[in-house]
């Protein structure tokens, strides 16, 4: 477990359902630590499902803050993205977040791994429903969700928060400090 700061986030109840997602997050991890193999198999779901919610949080939060923090401002973002954002209209969708993300370079470059990464955890995400009306393979959940899954989707979120935590901190601190539950896997 390692913590990163939480001084990015706007909207300290955003901040606080992040901080209660991840003590959830913290017990499915105990209990993937205490499970055999085939356990953890199931874990990765519910894992990954939340991990991913945490990220789509996140953006949406950043996107609030382009958009109505006009006083306060956000820093590193160019004036151009930001007239960009604030210009759109009924944002709320994690695909959205994250191809607005890509285009101007809000977390990484314009072709970073990270953005592809962060749609394939996304589409898990989407898997919630069971049904997979969209069709992302593959098709068994068993195969979907899987300790891969789970690392790409930990990777990203940590990646996201350490870049959010950097670039966008506020002055302000609203909010407890996020804790991770895994080992961290960038310094």
């Amino acid at each position: 477990m390692f913590v990163i700061e939480s001084k990015f986030i706007g909207d300290f109840k955003i901040g606080d359902n992040i901080n209660h997602n991840l003590k959830i997050l913290e017990a499915l991890y105990k209990s993937y630590s205490e499970a055999d193999e085939a356990e953890q198999a199931l874990l990765c779901k519910p894992i990954v499902v939340t991990l991913a919610s945490l990220v789509d949080a996140v953006f949406y939060d950043l996107h609030q803050r382009i958009k109505t923090f006009t006083r306060e401002g956000v820093e590193n973002i160019i004036a151009s993205s930001i007239a960009y954002v604030r210009k759109q209209k009924g944002i709320d969708d994690f695909g959205k977040y994250i191809a607005s993300a890509k285009k101007h370079g809000l977390i990484e470059a314009t072709n970073d791994k990270l953005y592809d990464d962060l749609d394939e955890i996304r589409k898990l995400r989407n898997r919630i429903h069971i049904q997979n009306t969209r069709n992302y393979p593959p098709r068994n959940e068993r195969d979907a969700f899987t300790p891969a899954k789970k690392l790409l989707a930990e990777k990203a979120v940590e990646k996201t928060f350490r870049v959010m935590a950097t670039k966008y901190a506020r002055k302000l601190d609203y909010v407890e400090n996020f804790n991770l539950p895994w080992a961290p896997h960038f310094a």
